[in-house]
């Protein structure tokens, strides 16, 4: 899996984000925009392996991606008052990587969300002068963030403006319900992999029509 991986490096993009329920709407998003820009998005629920160790397995997709998508929105706290480090750790592996990677790894480019302007400086002091993006809990926002993103980096003619994504997102969200229950899945609850299919194939059918 990790040669596999590593042949699509300048394709691939990771995401480092929330899994939970209020996040679906921006993942679902991202996941729609990384495949119409023409890129693989890689995240942690990739592969269930329970013989793979978690740590082992981020290590080895941030290493086999060029782009990264980081949200370290999460702040709040959780019912035992603990908030979670995750996407902030994460981020920092994947700094890590370029400052001290090779040629390859030094080449990364990443994409780092929060909610709010600013209000990362609140929480993480070290990324003040990095340039944040707020996406304001809007899959619309995500989206034109992160096609701009993508077509400004890769220097790719082929990824579409964001209006044209937003616009053909919404027509995906508008026929999901109907693909979930066709396919005797929870709207809610799908599968990442199985996500990810019925995206391919949608953009797929789109591109040909």
């Amino acid at each position: 899996m990790a040669n596999s991986l590593h042949l699509h490096y300048n394709d691939s993009v990771f995401i480092n984000c929330p899994f939970d329920a209020a996040y679906i709407p921006i993942i679902r998003a991202l996941v729609f925009t990384i495949y119409r820009c023409g890129f693989l998005p890689i995240t942690a629920l990739l592969e269930d392996n329970g013989l793979e160790n978690r740590l082992a397995k981020i290590e080895k997709y941030i290493e086999s991606c060029k782009y990264g998508i980081h949200d370290i929105s999460r702040i709040e706290v959780s019912d035992n008052g603990l908030p979670r480090f995750n996407m902030p750790f994460e981020l920092g592996i994947f700094f890590g990587a370029k400052r001290f990677g090779n040629k390859m790894q030094k080449e990364k480019n990443a994409l780092i969300f929060d909610s709010e302007r600013y209000r990362y400086q609140q929480f993480i002091s070290d990324l003040n002068g990095v340039d944040i993006k707020a996406h304001n809990n809007n899959p619309s926002i995500a989206i034109r963030k992160v096609a701009d993103w993508l077509s400004t980096n890769s220097k790719r003619t082929s990824v579409p403006g964001y209006k044209i994504i937003v616009s053909e997102y919404a027509a995906f969200e508008k026929g999901l319900p109907q693909i979930t229950e066709t396919f005797g899945l929870d709207l809610n609850d799908i599968p990442f992999n199985t996500y990810c299919l019925i995206v391919e194939e949608a953009i797929k059918v789109k591109l040909q029509s």
